[in-house]
Parts: structure tokens; sequence; C-alpha cells
């Protein structure tokens, strides 16, 4: 793929290249996450099936078949169910900081924020936001921006759920011509030359990507000004002042940032300008073992998928069944009648039909279909409190009440429970909360010093 496009430099191609190799192996991940994203939504009968040898969705084969694809979408209130209760826990987090950070959440609306992302978790297991520091309706501040997992690549090696092995994180940018001059053109100059570059485009593809490297480096004391310094070997070693300085070798964590075009272009690279060197993602994976990514959604699209097919099943029997079939002998019909009168009558409110009855001949008869031998209830009500099962979300904590005669202790203590088994994913949430509260109160400590990725102040 990279030997189509012209690269500036060899260090473009790379960054290219790492990130497309990342990207082509998290391709599982965004699967996955499509998938769980139609089943929330109420997309449940798209997936694809080969019949006779032919290529289709469920729902056409269904179709085709001459039946109904129905469906009861209990994924979306177990969801909603579940994204209640983490904003009330958000909500006492966000209300426990100090008044700076108080502020800046409300600039950001991160109630509103965190629930969405709680959402996002839950769907494809994965949360994620970025960072910047940045001017915004005339405030400067530190400013929060979602990231969707679908425009993401990330270290496909990486294995530690806290993210401290991470080597590479980026994303996939669709700017427009305007919005990419005013985000790359630092001065009249460039500003030009990128209008001049990508006016005539619609959008314009940028991967912004941001990787680990270790440097040699110099931790060095520089008494005079009360600082510690960290500064490359290369530059020490021609400095006879750095090097008169108090100084050891250290191996240092980097992370270095790269904005190219997909036709290979680099917009913009440096350092991480960063307090720490770090990039600007905050990021969370569920559950993250041994890199794997498993989402609360997928756990019960099984169940859903059973109870869209027995819903489906039942209804295509109640329409096969007979329904007040009228059974007439042929010879009990009157001379001055025919079928059509007495289909006629039948169907009327106190309508009369005459017969002619002989000695033997059975009577004219209703029959109607009965469904109640099918177990086919009993089959949705297994299935229905399997989804509870799964999912640990009860009744009691949707706001149900299993009978009228149900105590209110015992209504309590259901909730608990539920809560017990979403203890996990809930808490997983609020360290990636946790996460962003100590990066931007590292940034804020430190702000003075904080440059955005063009150079700027």
């Amino acid at each position: 793929m990279a030997d189509n496009h012209n690269f500036e430099s060899e260090e473009a191609r790379t960054a290219y290249e790492t990130a497309i190799g990342c990207w082509n192996a998290t391709a599982a991940f965004r699967r996955d996450r499509r998938r769980n994203m139609r089943y929330t939504f109420g997309d449940q009968w798209t997936d694809r099936i080969t019949v006779d040898g032919r290529e289709m969705t469920e729902e056409e084969h269904i179709l085709r078949e001459g039946n109904i694809p129905l469906k009861n979408n209990l994924i979306r209130r177990i969801v909603r169910s579940v994204v209640g209760v983490a904003r009330e826990r958000i909500a006492s987090r966000l209300n426990s900081r100090d008044e700076t950070g108080k502020t800046r959440d409300r600039l950001n609306r991160m109630q509103e924020l965190y629930g969405r992302t709680m959402e996002e978790f839950l769907i494809s297991g994965m949360a994620i936001h970025r960072k910047r520091v940045a001017r915004r309706d005339g405030t400067q501040g530190i400013w929060t921006d979602i990231v969707s997992p679908g425009s993401v690549f990330f270290d496909p090696m990486a294995r530690d759920p806290r993210g401290s092995d991470l080597s590479v994180i980026g994303q996939f940018h669709e700017l427009s011509p305007s919005a990419l001059c005013a985000a790359f053109g630092r001065d009249e100059r460039s500003y030009r030359l990128l209008r001049q570059r990508y006016g005539g485009s619609r959008r314009v593809q940028i991967v912004e990507i941001w990787q680990r490297e270790h440097r040699e480096r110099r931790l060095t004391h520089d008494a005079a000004n009360a600082r510690i310094l960290k500064i490359d070997d290369a530059l020490w070693r021609v400095d006879p002042r750095l090097r008169s300085l108090p100084s050891r070798w250290i191996l240092d964590d980097v992370w270095r940032y790269t904005f190219l075009t997909s036709c290979g272009e680099i917009l913009m690279r440096g350092d991480s300008p960063y307090p720490g060197g770090g990039h600007p993602y905050v990021v969370k994976a569920y559950p993250f073992l041994d890199g794997e990514i498993h989402s609360f959604v997928s756990d019960i699209i099984d169940q859903q998928r059973y109870t869209n097919r027995l819903i489906t099943l039942f209804d295509w029997v109640m329409r096969a069944s007979a329904k007040g079939v009228l059974l007439f002998p042929e010879e009990a019909i009157p001379k001055w009648s025919d079928l059509d009168s007495i289909a006629d009558q039948w169907g009327r409110y106190n309508g009369v039909i005459a017969y002619s009855p002989k000695a033997g001949q059975p009577m004219p008869q209703q029959v109607s279909g009965s469904n109640s031998g099918l177990g086919i209830g009993e089959l949705l009500g297994i299935q229905l409190k399997m989804m509870e099962d799964v999912s640990g979300v009860n009744g009691a904590l949707q706001g149900k009440l299993d009978s009228q005669a149900t105590s209110g202790t015992l209504y309590t203590r259901q909730t608990e429970n539920s809560l017990t088994s979403l203890r996990d994913i809930i808490d997983s949430f609020e360290a990636f909360v946790d996460d962003a509260f100590r990066l931007e109160d590292r940034w804020a400590a430190e702000s003075d010093g904080i440059t955005r990725e063009d150079g700027s102040r």
C-alpha cells in the first residue's frame, strides 16, 4: 500500500506504514464494534449468511421465505439502564473535584461526554478521549474531545490494561480544506500554500500518529537556574557549557507526533509538547486480557438473536394456523344458497345460515388451531430470564417489580446484586475517568509551559 504514495522522506514512509500496520491489525475490533452498534440500535437482521450458495442477509432470507423478520430490542433497554447507573457514579466523582476542575468540567460539559463515552464503552469495549490545550469560543483551557474507536489505531502488541506498554496510538481524520488550512497553517505563507494545494479537494484524509521512542539523554543539574534538564546526548556532547554541568546518562521515553496526509506529505511533526512528554489520549479498553477487547453488548447478542427468532417463529405459527375456519359439507348446502352466501352470513353479526341436514352427515363446524402446546411462550420466557442473567441487569435495576407482593427489602437486595455483577465494568470505566483527571491536573499545573503541536503557545 505504501508503495503507491510519494513520501517526502523516509520518516514519513515509516510513520505511514506503522499507522497502516496498526490499522490492519485492529480490523477485527472495528468489525465487531460495527456489529455491536447495529444490534444496539435495532439493526438486528443484517448478519450475512449463505443459502444455496448465495450470500444474503438474514432479513432477505426471511422475506424470501414469506415471513416477517420481527425483533424486540432488549439490548438498547439494558444499555440505557447501565448508562443510568454509571451517570450517577460519575456525577458523584465530578462533584468531588476542586473548583478549578469543576470549572473545566462545566466548560467541556463532561457529564454529557462521560455518559456518551460510557455508552460507547458498553458497545465497543473501548473509551477514548483526546485532550487539547487550545482557545475555543474565546476561552483558553484544556478541552476534551470524544474520539470514535472506529477511527483509532493502536499498538496491537500492547497487553497492559493500564496502557503503560502502549508504543503507538493515533487516528485518521477527515478534514475539509478550510479546516486543514486553519489547523496546520502556522503562518501566512504555509496557510496560502496549503490552501493552494488542497483548496480544490472535498475532504482530505489526515493521519495523526504518536510513537514512543527511546532516546539517549543526559539528566543535567543547572544549579545557576535551579533546574533539572533533560538534554539529548548528541547535543550535550558538542556543547562545552552543558558538559561542564553535573549530569548522568539516561535512556528516556519520548513520544513523537506526526501529522501527514494520505499522499505522504508531512504537515507537522515533533516531540510531545505536554508535561511528562506523553501523548494526549486517555484510553481504556475492556477487559484487555492478553490484549483482547470484548464488550458488554457482545455478551448478550446471542440471547437477543434467539429472542428475535422465537418472536418471528411465533408470529409465523400464528399466521399459518387455522383461525375460525368453517367446515361445511357440500351435501348440506341448500339448493337456494351457495358457499359465497354462507361465507357472507358466517362473517356477519347475528348472521343466519340455513343448511339441509342428513342422517349420518356431520354438522358444519368451526376449526381453530391451538398454539398452546408448542412451548414457544415458555422458551421466550426462559430466554428473557437468560438475558437478565447474562447481562447482570435484572428487572429491579430497570425499575420493574416481579410482582406487587415484592417487598422493599427484596427489591433493594435485587438491585444491589445487579450492581455487584456490573461493578467490574463500571469500576473499569471509573479508572478511565481517574486517568483523565490526573492528566488534566498535571497539564493544568504546568499550563504556562504547554505548547500546541504546531509549536505555538
